[in-house]
């Protein structure tokens, strides 16, 4: 044989062995099966008010919620495919993730009069709707962002010896804000992020001292709408014309928090969101979608910094009327790998 061919199959022998070897960064992962990878665009430009607007041309990935009891499984969502796709823009981080839901859950906790006069009671068997998404604190040993091992072992708390970073979307009490929560998970608790200065997207509606609502909307009970502003709202008047089960919305909504200069100060809401819940044609087809938005790096230490990542394991779970109080599994799925530096 030419030394040439020689040559030429050694090197190709060289490039077999280096594609073969597991990829511990995270870009292919370990094992046999590669799980999921999702690449950032960093081109497109997605809308802040719409779902749908600059994502057009995004690659997408498809990940399996409630695809085993091992990352549990909604009775109400089941196992179905979650869309996502993913943008990385002037160092902020956009996920877009779209999934089947026959009903939308956005009177969560909600107050009604009952058949007493002036007499109101919380459903708190009505819930909401909700998204999460969790991120590999980096430090979060082999667990990384399984959360095999913490939401059905521990109560969502971490065994890797770390942490991890959690995007929490709510129908009810944070979608209106377009907002979702931010926690940080450590070994011993499920941790909201600082809150200071003290900012509130919702408020509970509840005043168990009257047992009826705080506010009540300026237009009394002909408002029917499921989401109450608290700009829009006066002081609760039980003896207005409320007829037998007329609804309250659970919550008080700040719309103010977005917006305010101050918002990235408290670190449980640096992560903004919008949603869309699409009832066109049969209700098998109906879904949800929610773009999560934060900064690679909030300059917070209760938020993972994304800014010189090549990737990061993240997994995320969905649920359907998840009421107050109650233990309702949501629809879980492997981790996948979310490609920073494509």
């Amino acid at each position: 044989m030419k030394k040439s061919a020689i040559l030429l199959l050694i090197v190709l022998l060289a490039l077999f062995i280096a594609c073969s070897d597991n990829d511990d960064s995270g870009t292919n992962g370990n094992g046999t099966t590669p799980p999921v990878r999702l690449v950032v665009n960093t081109t497109a430009q997605p809308s802040p008010t719409d779902v749908n607007v600059g994502w057009g041309g995004v690659d997408s990935a498809v990940v399996v919620i409630g695809g085993s009891t091992t990352y549990g499984i909604n009775p109400n969502l089941g196992k179905q495919n979650v869309v996502l796709k993913a943008i990385l823009r002037n160092n902020i981080l956009y996920i877009r993730a779209k999934w089947h839901d026959a009903t939308a859950s956005i009177w969560g906790n909600h107050i009604r009069r009952t058949a007493l006069e002036g007499n109101f009671e919380q459903n708190v068997y009505e819930g909401e709707d909700k998204l999460l998404m969790i991120f590999d604190g980096q430090n979060n040993g082999d667990e990384k962002a399984d959360c095999a091992s913490m939401c059905h072992i521990t109560e969502h708390y971490t065994t890797g010896g770390g942490n991890v970073d959690a995007w929490k979307w709510l129908a009810t009490k944070t979608s209106p804000g377009l907002m979702a929560e931010d926690e940080w998970w450590t070994d011993a608790d499920r941790l909201l992020d600082s809150r200071q200065p003290n900012t509130y997207v919702y408020r509970e509606n509840w005043n168990t001292n009257t047992n009826h609502a705080y506010w009540m909307h300026t237009t009394g009970p002909a408002y029917t709408e499921p989401f109450l502003y608290l700009e829009d709202t006066v002081a609760m008047n039980p003896l207005a014309a409320w007829d037998v089960g007329d609804k309250i919305p659970g919550y008080g909504i700040d719309s103010t928090v977005r917006t305010s200069g101050t918002r990235t100060l408290s670190s449980v809401w640096d992560v903004t969101a919008i949603s869309e819940f699409d009832s066109t044609g049969d209700m098998t087809n109906w879904t949800w979608t929610v773009v999560m938005a934060r900064a690679t790096n909030t300059g917070h230490t209760d938020d993972v910094n994304l800014t010189d990542l090549d990737s990061i394991q993240v997994a995320i779970a969905a649920t359907n009327n998840d009421a107050v109080g109650s233990t309702t599994t949501h629809s879980g799925a492997k981790p996948f790998w979310l490609i920073l530096k494509p």
